[in-house]
């Protein structure tokens, strides 16, 4: 009898042994399979938290620094992260306060509005940071009455020239989607989303990026304004089930694309953007994708594009550039092929590829980031500020002030959480091989 029971324990320890090695070859084997992508779906995260290992870094329990290396050491990290990144910071407060006064809608003199909209952008910025009159600027593009309307042959996608009071030209983005339409496939899929461009600019007075254009949620009728239309515009201007409609004219614009006025309130929202003055030149980014599926481009393969890339550009660029990374990758705006500089500072300009997809991160639009391992000291402490959920906290209370509110879904604000636990943990890593020499 106990030989028999001996033989039972051995025969079972021997069983135990094989199913928990088989078990952990197949949770390695997942793992592999999760990380062989350079974008992270929520069940994604999920697998890889039960990973978590202390230490995990650039340097440290990784095979090689590969992007798909980084982005999961990116992810493992986010889990590990110190109480001081999950908590309000109180000073956010009392900049939340001054931007809500500043962005709340005020009467407006129309003669003087656009003169005082076109005196702000210097060098730096293109607006200021506690300016109650940024809230008289807003109200203006939401209500400023339309002279003339034409197309906008800049880009790829239908935009509209508006010609408001003193002549002040500004952009029409149309809305093409509703605020619960997912964009499924790349992260440069779909159209433009009117929503995100309002959302970035009230993104960027937070962060203190203040290289946006000033951008305002307004509804036209296309029907009332046809008759301000130029004559090519008006040519793409049908009428279909006897509502007022346009397709324009552009690169991807095509007559059988073409937003309307709305049946129920005979309007067409959008978002209208302030045309940024001064002299603006366009670059090709260091960064751009190829936009072919089975074709890398030479940043997705290189370990050390970051060092080759750095003898190129001035420094000060390099850092704006890894600024308009962080803020793309917040708002998982994938398609930045190009940049623009405005005395030879890079703007924030075409927003409108975010808030695509809420449930998958793009962890690849951190790359000039984390390849680089440089941030402003100055954009790190504002970060800092907005832990905790303060930052979609107040992002949601200043997008309430926008006359086309709710803007985004609740689902965009846990994502912008979610994005900047990876944002802090990348600057980490960094720190961890750097030291301080991260921050610039």
């Amino acid at each position: 009898m106990t030989n028999f029971s001996f033989y039972n324990l051995v025969l079972l320890l021997c069983l135990s042994f094989v199913i928990y090695y088989s078990l952990n070859i197949y949770l390695f084997n997942d793992l592999q399979s999760t990380v062989s992508k350079s974008d992270f779906s929520l069940a994604e995260h999920h697998a890889l938290s039960k990973q978590v290992t202390k230490g995990n870094s650039f340097s440290k329990n990784t095979t090689s620094n590969s992007l798909l290396s980084v982005h999961k050491a990116i992810v493992v990290k986010s889990k590990i992260l110190k109480p001081v990144f999950r908590n309000k910071n109180p000073k956010y407060i009392a900049i939340k306060q001054k931007l809500l006064s500043c962005f709340f809608p005020k009467t407006y003199n129309s003669s003087s509005v656009w003169k005082i909209a076109n005196s702000w952008p210097n060098a730096n910025v293109v607006f200021p940071s506690t300016d109650k009159l940024i809230g008289a600027v807003i109200n203006a593009l939401t209500t400023d009455s339309i002279h003339s309307m034409k197309n906008s042959r800049r880009g790829t996608q239908l935009k509209l020239v508006l010609e408001l009071t003193n002549s002040q030209l500004v952009l029409f983005k149309p809305s093409w989607y509703s605020r619960d339409e997912i964009m499924n496939g790349s992260v440069y899929s779909g159209k433009d989303r009117h929503n995100s461009e309002i959302v970035s600019f009230h993104l960027a007075a937070i962060l203190n990026l203040r290289y946006t254009p000033i951008v305002a949620g307004r509804r036209i009728s296309l029907r009332d304004s046809i008759k301000y239309a130029d004559a090519e515009l008006q040519q793409t201007m049908p009428v279909v089930n006897n509502l007022q409609c346009v397709y324009g004219v552009c690169h991807f614009c095509k007559s059988d694309e073409i937003v309307c006025d709305d049946q129920q309130n005979g309007t067409l929202e959008g978002a209208v953007l302030f045309t940024i003055p001064g002299k603006i030149i366009k670059y090709r980014s260091p960064w751009q994708r190829t936009y072919k599926e089975q074709l890398k481009a030479e940043w997705e393969k290189n370990d050390n594009y970051c060092a080759l890339i750095s003898k190129k550009l001035n420094f000060d660029v390099l850092l704006d550039l890894i600024d308009a990374a962080i803020f793309d990758f917040l708002i998982q705006n994938g398609d930045r092929h190009h940049y623009e500089t405005r005395e030879n500072r890079v703007l924030l300009l075409d927003n409108g590829k975010g808030f695509g997809n809420p449930f998958v991160d793009h962890i690849d639009i951190l790359a000039p980031l984390y390849q680089c391992c440089y941030i402003r000291r100055t954009t790190w402490e504002r970060l800092l500020i907005f832990s905790g959920g303060a930052l979609s906290e107040t992002l949601e209370e200043l997008n309430k002030l926008d006359s086309l509110y709710p803007l985004l879904n609740k689902n965009h604000y846990v994502a912008i959480e979610r994005r900047l636990l990876y944002i802090y943990s990348t600057v980490e890593l960094c720190r961890e091989k750097f030291g301080n020499k991260t921050l610039k």
